[in-house]
């Protein structure tokens, strides 16, 4: 009988011992394989483990895990020029509105000046300065979303980061003939994230948006929260071309892009996934051929990306 009881204990011991040593850190790899999936790239700490064995392997899990974290930095940016590049079209003949106007008016005054009354005079160089104004932020608008900058993370009111992102489209929305529909409660909560990286989820949406409605069309942008109070949702609907169902599937992969040879690197959608999962969020899709499609953006309330 008490060889039974001390083989039990033993067994026990061993269980034990064996689980510390090889079950524990197994559970432990697969918790930060987890958080990686949901684009969080905590590297696992030296003191999780101690095993030599395992601690070996930690160390070239953690550094699988900063390289994975540069290559996606690496990809963030490339979304962010792909982005940026779709842009520069629109600014440049955005800009030439007020440049035009400055220029015509400022003409008017080199050649009238001694013709016009002080307040006639006075008109004009209002409108030079009104012009410059619209020039600089453009410029500035423009300025503000390429800027490299550390990632931060803060209270963030989506309604602010949906207005300005709109204005960096706001003259192809224009020559697109599309119309803008806001349905964005006032009582809406502040979200926690990274004001910069949320703009470019949005202003991919919106490029995307536009271009699918070359004939014009409506792009309705709605926001609410869920029954929970836990989750805040913000609709970008279109009426565009649509999505066909088979290619449904894949829009949230790297470089697979359904837009003709030059109109769309393939990164826009799968960036925006990324930087939304970084959030602790996630995209979500529904779109019919030829009637147009809305991405709703799902975004944790109050918590911090």
């Amino acid at each position: 009988v008490f060889s039974i009881i001390l083989f039990v204990i033993l067994g026990v011991v061993v269980a034990w011992y064996i689980s510390r040593l090889l079950v524990r850190p197994l559970f432990q790899m697969q918790t930060y394989m987890e958080k990686i999936a949901h684009g969080d790239f905590t590297p696992i700490p030296d003191a999780e483990c101690k095993s030599q064995e395992f601690s070996s392997l930690f160390q070239a899990f953690n550094r699988m895990i900063h390289e994975l974290e540069h290559h996606q930095e690496q990809l963030l940016q490339s979304g962010k020029i792909a982005a940026i590049g779709t842009l520069t079209a629109g600014i440049a003949h955005e800009l030439n509105n007020p440049v035009n106007n400055i220029v015509l008016t400022a003409e008017a005054l080199k050649e009238d000046l001694s013709a016009l009354d002080q307040e006639e005079a006075q008109d004009l160089i209002q409108d030079i300065l009104v012009q410059s104004h619209r020039a600089s932020e453009i410029v500035r608008n423009l300025l503000d979303f390429s800027r490299s900058e550390q990632p931060v993370s803060e209270p963030v009111n989506i309604v602010h980061i949906l207005r300005d992102t709109l204005k960096l489209v706001q003259n192809q929305v224009t020559l697109s003939g599309v119309e803008v529909e806001w349905d964005l409660p006032s009582d809406l909560p502040t979200i926690h994230g990274n004001p910069k990286t949320l703009q470019q989820i949005f202003l991919n949406l919106f490029i995307n948006a536009i271009q699918a409605m070359r004939g014009g069309g409506t792009l309705a942008i709605r926001a609410r929260t869920d029954n929970s109070g836990q989750w805040l949702k913000v609709e970008v609907a279109d009426t565009g071309t649509g999505i066909d169902p088979e290619d449904l599937p894949h829009i949230f992969e790297p470089f697979y892009t359904t837009k003709e040879v030059g109109r769309g690197t393939g990164l826009g959608l799968s960036v925006s996934y990324s930087i939304a999962q970084k959030h602790g969020g996630r995209i979500e899709v529904k779109s019919q051929k030829g009637l147009g499609s809305t991405f709703t953006v799902v975004l944790p309330v109050g918590e911090e990306g």
